[in-house]
């Protein structure tokens, strides 16, 4: 959102590839920097990396062939106008390619992988009877990163958007159940839609509430969590139960079937994912247990 500090890190530079993201204003603003620092200073490719929220959470076979969708979601939408800006200065001369990547996951993903290993740790999770049968579209951070290098490299991919996905198509219920046995751990139990959507409501006025809170007496929510063992025990709990519970939102997500089309990705950039979901899990256990983020006995 710096300006001069944007122009900085782009002078003297050949590519640019554009992955940070966060608040409206970081994913519209912050994104404009970044464009117009590289239309002036003449960068020779700027590879965008947008998402496939962009398509609005339709179901079917989607391609880029079809228009992006506002949904009233911060994320989608901001990024929806990112690519609009993107599409503007590529009007003005910039040549870049716009990446749609799905659920990317990896070592070091934080919210894919280390999130969801605490969750199938916690004993709150399992396959989600009557909505954990939508399409999981996985890319394992490689072949993303084998997309961005094609980009650059493949003059034709210049004022083109492209899916980028995994070449399997697996529902959520069988990612959780291979990433439960990948860790090592007892076989998840089924869950009843009833109990699933019932536990996402239940737990709905607590996370509004946590957030305001938080947001509003942090100081004084601290000082009780430092000074009161009863106060920790109860916070833990709660957190916990929060964390490892999922949200309505997410139960809509584990029932959507989409499937995001790579065919102009393969016919254009010569894209083909390397990693199938199995080896993309096994080196994710592996990160997990090297940092010290998962062990058989607890999460660390």
């Amino acid at each position: 959102l710096d300006w001069n500090q944007v122009r900085q890190a782009v002078e003297g530079s050949d590519v640019v590839v554009h992955c940070a993201y966060g608040p409206r204003e970081v994913n519209v603003n912050g994104t404009e920097n970044v464009l117009k620092a590289s239309l002036q200073t003449g960068i020779k490719k700027f590879i965008h990396l947008s998402t496939i929220d962009v398509y609005g959470g339709i179901e079917g076979e989607v391609d880029e062939n079809l228009p992006c969708r506002y949904t009233g979601s911060e994320y989608g939408d901001s990024k929806i106008d990112a690519e609009k800006l993107c599409w503007e200065y590529f009007g003005k001369g910039l040549p870049l390619v716009v990446l749609r990547p799905t659920i990317v996951y990896g070592p070091f993903c934080k919210l894919w992988i280390a999130k969801f290993a605490e969750r199938l740790q916690s004993g709150n999770w399992g396959v989600f009877k009557g909505v954990g049968g939508g399409l999981c579209n996985l890319v394992y951070i490689a072949d993303l990163l084998n997309a961005v290098f094609l980009s650059l490299e493949v003059d034709k991919a210049t004022g083109q958007a492209f899916n980028i996905n995994g070449n399997e198509t697996i529902s959520w219920n069988e990612y959780f159940s291979r990433f439960n046995e990948a860790l090592g751990l007892p076989r998840l139990r089924e869950i009843g839609i009833g109990k699933s959507k019932v536990n996402a409501v239940l737990t709905m006025p607590f996370r509004s509430s946590a957030r305001y809170i938080l947001s509003h007496y942090k100081e004084p929510i601290t000082e009780l969590y430092q000074r009161f063992e009863v106060a920790r025990k109860v916070m833990k709990r709660t957190e916990k139960s929060l964390r490892t519970t999922p949200s309505l939102d997410e139960l809509s997500m584990f029932g959507r079937r989409a499937r995001y089309s790579i065919s102009k990705a393969k016919s254009l950039l010569g894209y083909e994912p390397a990693f199938n979901v199995d080896a993309g899990l096994e080196m994710s256990v592996r990160w997990l247990k090297h940092e010290s983020l998962f062990s058989p006995n607890g999460l660390c």
